[in-house]
């Protein structure tokens, strides 16, 4: 299976009005390079719609590098006019089915878990047409017949929560893993993990321990497949067991 990956915006653009530190674009594109590598290790095939962070291409014509492949995902933060606003939306093609809306809807739950935001909706905006994308990166994946396509909003860096969180490169790899590891599930691209690996990154490691531990509190929806991996000890919960034991392997 090929998956486009888009970072969205170049150089240093959109920066945060209430953290000056934060700019949409470079977060993304880190964010960008970290989901490459947690896809490529479950065998999807990645593409990069740009090779360089500083280097710009035309919004449709980003969205046209989905040519011949199965799922396309710009990359991005949103801003309001309002400072609370904190949620996690994902705009799908406007004619989507049933299975595209329902893969929004996972991401949606997984990034606002990980970010600790409220969920947004999977949403959609028709061109002022009516026959096509408004956005021009979905206008462009839709004219070369890739049948999924998004794009994820992390949030919105006009929050000052939200883009403290996305400015930490921890929280990005483990956002990486966690959206991975969600497409993974998704696709049935999830045997060969060891008990514990929730992130499905090959490794039991920190991610894993804080997933099992706000899972067990009940501040995290696993997947099933997630669920499966989680429950070390197999009593068909995920409980403060589970999370002893993976601590104890990590630690090991």
């Amino acid at each position: 299976m090929k998956i486009m990956l888009d970072a969205g915006h170049y150089g240093q653009r959109n920066r945060s009005p209430v953290t000056p530190e934060y700019y949409e674009s470079v977060a993304m594109w880190r964010l960008c390079e970290y989901l490459s590598d947690a896809l490529a290790r479950y065998g999807f095939t990645v593409g990069r719609t740009r090779e360089e962070q500083e280097t710009d291409l035309a919004v449709t014509a980003r969205g046209r590098k989905a040519a011949g492949y199965d799922l396309f995902i710009s990359l991005h933060s949103n801003a309001a006019n309002s400072e609370s606003v904190d949620r996690v939306d994902v705009y799908g093609p406007i004619d989507m089915n049933g299975r595209v809306y329902e893969l929004g809807s996972v991401l949606i739950n997984a990034v606002s878990e990980l970010m600790g935001v409220s969920k947004g909706s999977v949403k959609t905006r028709r061109s002022s047409s009516g026959d096509d994308e408004y956005y021009g990166v979905l206008r462009g994946a839709r004219s070369v017949g890739c049948g999924a396509y998004y794009i994820i909003e992390h949030s919105f860096h006009t929050n000052r929560n939200a883009s403290l969180w996305l400015l930490d490169d921890a929280n990005l790899r483990a956002l990486a893993e966690v959206e991975a590891a969600v497409i993974a599930s998704f696709y049935g691209m999830v045997d060969g993990f060891e008990p514990g690996d929730v992130d499905m990154n090959g490794r039991l490691d920190s991610v894993d321990v804080m997933l099992i531990k706000r899972a067990y509190f009940g501040t995290l929806t696993l997947s099933d497949a997630q669920k499966r991996l989680a429950d070390i000890d197999n009593s068909g919960n995920i409980d403060i067991f589970d999370y002893l034991l993976a601590k104890r392997k990590y630690f090991e």
